[in-house]
């Protein structure tokens, strides 16, 4: 159990909240390019885009979140309990994808049709969402070595080692809108070439540091201050937005921004956001928590379906439609991602 986390239903209410968002990004991400530019839905969704921008460093702090506080860091339980199903995850999902949408295009089923699939899935050629499960699964490889880390170091330790993943993985990318791409204070820092910081792995121990640690009130109030001018930067950041020439490179999903305000949102869910004690409510938010990545796994079916259908975000106002469709196909998806959660074997593995 996590250190002074006395409400154990946080996680599961800040997965849904964290897929729900995550949707909508992909949305807006999905319809963007089908509006004129400065028009008025394109600025819809770009504001959209923005305020969503921090799910994805969101996932990652939640995987590890979950990994590194209930997995074990053997490494025959890491690959065949992790990176193997997660890679299994992306082979079946991303086979499934190419089924549906060659039946939606009236093209007919076959099983070497569906042989060709999984094998056009292994090698790469999958749905545009299943893209975090490529970096998912190279944590999955190096997760005993984190794991072991986490583990058996100090406090003291993990946070010098969230800070070079502060300073080398965000910080260092930001350097040359500011100082120039020659500059030789940042020419020697990319020189030491410390790749072990770099990429997820911060958003992936950083996850797991909110919730296994009780952080003091001062740390929570400073969270939430750079968190709220995270997402004023990431807005203003945005394509149009004020400082687009030179803060371009916060508006993606691994700027230092996004994942402020991913952090601040996660100790908000834990001190302030959390579920009521009463089991009943603990228990549905737990449930539903744990199928929420089966949602956003399922979710683009129905995005298939709809398009399909000749039913379109765009067809109304951008300003309301967006979080509507996001909710309705969470919704629609959920039962979906429920059932094959509930296959014996292998439906946790698909979810």
């Amino acid at each position: 159990m996590a250190k002074g986390d006395r409400n154990m239903g946080w996680p599961g209410f800040f997965r849904v909240f964290t897929v729900l968002c995550a949707i909508m990004l992909l949305l807006v991400q999905h319809y963007l390019d089908l509006t004129a530019p400065g028009s008025g839905a394109r600025q819809t969704l770009s504001v959209y885009e923005g305020l969503t921008l921090w799910s994805i460093p969101a996932l990652f702090m939640l995987w590890g979140m979950f990994a590194l506080e209930e997995g074990k860091p053997q490494v025959s339980a890491s690959l065949l309990g992790l990176a193997l199903p997660a890679f299994c995850l992306l082979v079946f999902w991303g086979a499934v994808y190419a089924v549906v949408s060659h039946l939606l295009g009236g093209g007919a089923l076959t099983w070497g049709g569906v042989w060709s699939a999984l094998a056009s899935a292994a090698r790469g050629n999958t749905s545009s969402h299943l893209w975090v499960l490529y970096p998912l699964i190279g944590l999955y490889l190096v997760h005993p070595i984190i794991h072991r880390f986490t583990a058996s170091a100090s406090r003291g330790e993990i946070l010098y080692f969230l800070a070079l993943c502060f300073l080398f993985a965000y910080l260092l990318p930001q350097l040359p809108a500011f100082l120039g791409a020659s500059s030789a204070v940042l020419q020697q820092l990319y020189r030491l070439q410390v790749h072990l910081v770099l990429g997820w792995a911060g958003c992936y121990v950083g996850g797991w540091y909110l919730r296994h640690f009780t952080i003091s009130r001062l740390a929570e109030y400073i969270l939430y201050i750079l968190g709220a001018l995270g997402l004023a930067v990431t807005l203003a950041a945005r394509p149009g937005g004020l400082f687009d020439p030179t803060l371009l490179r916060q508006f993606q999903y691994g700027s230092l921004s996004a994942a402020l305000t991913a952090a601040a949102l996660c100790t908000l869910f834990r001190y302030v956001l959390g579920i009521s004690e009463e089991r009943s409510r603990r228990r549905a938010v737990s449930g539903i928590g744990a199928c929420a990545f089966g949602v956003y796994l399922v979710h683009y079916l129905w995005v298939l379906v709809f398009q399909r259908l000749g039913i379109s975000l765009l067809s109304f106002p951008p300003v309301l439609s967006v979080p509507l469709f996001a909710l309705v196909f969470f919704l629609l998806s959920l039962p979906f991602a429920w059932l094959i959660s509930l296959v014996p074997g292998v439906g946790t593995k698909l979810t």
